[in-house]
């Protein structure tokens, strides 16, 4: 693997050539500082980016319209979706479907037995949420948010699944407690593990030909 950055990540977001993060630059008593980067494939260059950049490839164009009714854009997992919309699930398991227009278009708590989600992705028409503290995977209709399928509990193949990536059929599961991360068949829902590390994994992405994954140590490039 290769090191890319030390830093503490929030979020990071796929781009065409490469990805966006937030991180933490400075925490002192109940203030935080936060930057924010660019990492570019092609020509291997870090660079700073504002906010509104970061915003921007999080929520979608429409972000300025709705952010203000979101609690924490950090660590808030957002979606936005081909149509303009943009669906926001907060730490604490409140969910906002937010409009084109920034309207709120549906909202709801998305909870198992009181515990909140640990990632989140979009599968065609349904939606994945992993609940960590269940060590659960909950399948939900996008347009009516209705629960489908529900895989793990107390014989779950997991052990504290965090964040979620999908790629055509697969769905790649980061377990913290396991220091792995997982992959399961969509259309079989069999279950095998991906990659093991020596460290708790946060995040995953596989974007163009490259994987991106996240760790307690930083940002790699496998």
């Amino acid at each position: 693997m290769k090191l890319i950055a030390k830093d503490n990540v929030f979020s990071l977001h796929p781009l065409p050539d490469g990805f966006l993060y937030s991180y933490l630059i400075e925490k002192e008593d109940a203030q935080i500082t936060v930057g924010y980067k660019m990492v570019s494939f092609s020509s291997g260059k870090i660079s700073n980016v504002t906010k509104n950049v970061y915003m921007l490839t999080k929520f979608g164009s429409a972000y300025k319209s709705f952010i203000d009714k979101i609690k924490n854009y950090l660590t808030c997992f957002a979606i936005p979706l081909e149509n303009g919309d943009c669906f926001v699930i907060e730490l604490d398991g409140c969910a906002t479907l937010f409009g084109a227009e920034g309207e709120e278009v549906w909202s709801d708590r998305l909870l198992y037995k009181k515990t909140a989600p640990g990632g989140v992705a979009v599968n065609g028409n349904t939606i994945w949420i992993s609940f960590t503290d269940s060590n659960v995977l909950i399948r939900y209709d996008l347009k009516t948010l209705r629960q489908e399928l529900r895989i793990g509990g107390e014989n779950s193949p997991f052990n504290k699944p965090t964040g979620l990536f999908p790629a055509g059929s697969k769905i790649f599961i980061c377990s913290k407690a396991e220091n792995c991360i997982w992959k399961m068949d969509c259309a079989t829902y069999n279950t095998e593990v991906y990659y093991n590390f020596d460290e708790g994994v946060k995040d995953y992405k596989f974007i163009s030909k490259y994987e991106i994954v996240v760790l307690n140590s930083g940002i790699y490039l496998i």
